[in-house]
């Protein structure tokens, strides 16, 4: 391999010449991005480190294919090492935001430089697409190209050269005991008010409140074990078992008194309702499902929920943000993170801290009052 430096609208190219693995000689121009004036020095530095590069990477020149296909036979080769859910969730990203780019930017895989990437998330931002979506997007780029330099398609990780945008700082929404108690009245005679009332309680997420099974509750040692969940693939839901987000998420919470009669309430009910349905009843071991046993759909939870909390003028949140109204009620109540991040069945007390500690400093304002009480400020 042979390269040198060429100009061309004023910046700097290294141009690289090469066999391929049929013998036919080929070019590669790579842009330096280095205005000629003043940038001679530094683009033969470019050049001698981005000849180490090819060099170094015994680069298999003949597999040179669009990026766009490379990222679909990427999706292909790691089906069967990731949970189908994320491989669903990869597919929909590629297909949405990546491929109708480059389908009108194509550029083949081994010509593919960090400024092609760049260009794609800056007008994705223009195009309104927030910086938590575009950090999504690259960690599906960045996890493709990896892959092409293991297998030595490319020299680089050209997405490992790119500015991201800083992601933005995320405040958690919230109901305070009071309001937790309305929603549940709200949701009193509803069919999914068990999984509002475990999401509200324990702080559970929508997979594991839609996982948990009779078989995870123990009313002799009072005891709720958080083991599985499902999860939405496509148009339906899937259990994988363990299935819950961290290690750490597989976690044994307490049954208090109250907790213990509505679920055995409920298991009685439900036994009720398999006489009663006969060979309509779908059996099985979900804690949280319809009167005939058929279990709710994740999507239903989030819709009824959505419909349900507007229809009745409360303050809109998320399903999902009842596991906050937990962690910001029990933070009210004096626990502190590292006690919270327990109970929630977080990795990590950074993680539990990044969530709350907004909520931190609202409890060190009651402080703050409490103190001003008691001392005399001159």
């Amino acid at each position: 391999m042979t390269g040198s430096l060429q100009t061309k609208n004023g910046i700097y190219y290294v141009v690289l010449s090469f066999k391929d693995d049929l013998g036919k000689w080929r070019q590669k121009w790579i842009n330096t991005q280095l205005p000629t004036k003043d940038n001679k020095t530094k683009a033969k530095a470019f050049l001698t480190k981005t000849l180490a590069e090819y060099g170094n990477a015994n680069i298999t020149h003949s597999k040179d294919i669009l990026f766009i296909d490379f990222m679909y036979k990427w999706l292909e080769t790691v089906a069967n090492s990731i949970e189908e859910n994320t491989h669903e969730s990869y597919h929909a990203t590629i297909t949405r935001y990546i491929k109708p780019y480059f389908t009108q930017n194509p550029v083949k895989l081994q010509r593919l430089e960090p400024q092609h990437i760049q260009s794609f998330y800056n007008g994705q931002l223009k195009n309104g697409t927030s910086a938590s979506g575009i950090l999504r997007q690259h960690a599906n780029i960045r996890k493709a190209l990896q892959h092409a330099v293991k297998m030595n398609m490319i020299p680089y990780n050209p997405a490992d050269r790119v500015t991201l945008p800083k992601k933005q700082e995320f405040h958690a929404n919230f109901y305070n005991a009071e309001e937790v108690n309305t929603l549940l009245s709200v949701f009193k005679n509803e069919e999914m008010y068990t999984a509002v009332l475990l999401a509200s309680f324990y702080g559970l997420r929508r997979s594991e409140v839609l996982g948990l099974k009779w078989e995870c509750v123990d009313f002799n040692a009072n005891t709720l074990t958080i083991r599985d969940a499902v999860v939405r693939c496509g148009n339906k839901a899937i259990i994988d078992k363990p299935r819950t987000k961290t290690k750490a998420s597989h976690r044994t919470l307490p049954l208090i008194p109250s907790m213990r009669e509505y679920l055995q309430e409920l298991k009685r009910r439900q036994t009720e309702n398999r006489l009663l349905f006969g060979a309509e009843y779908v059996v099985n071991d979900y804690v949280c499902k319809r009167a005939n046993g058929e279990p709710f759909s994740p999507n239903y939870i989030t819709c009824r929920f959505n419909k349900l909390i507007k229809r009745h003028n409360l303050p809109k949140i998320r399903f999902h943000d009842l596991r906050h109204s937990a962690a910001s009620n029990l933070l009210a109540m004096g626990y502190s993170l590292k006690e919270i991040q327990e109970w929630l069945g977080h990795g990590t007390l950074a993680t539990t801290a990044d969530i709350y500690a907004h909520l931190q400093v609202e409890a060190k304002q009651d402080m703050a009052v409490s103190l001003g009480e008691k001392l005399v400020i001159c």
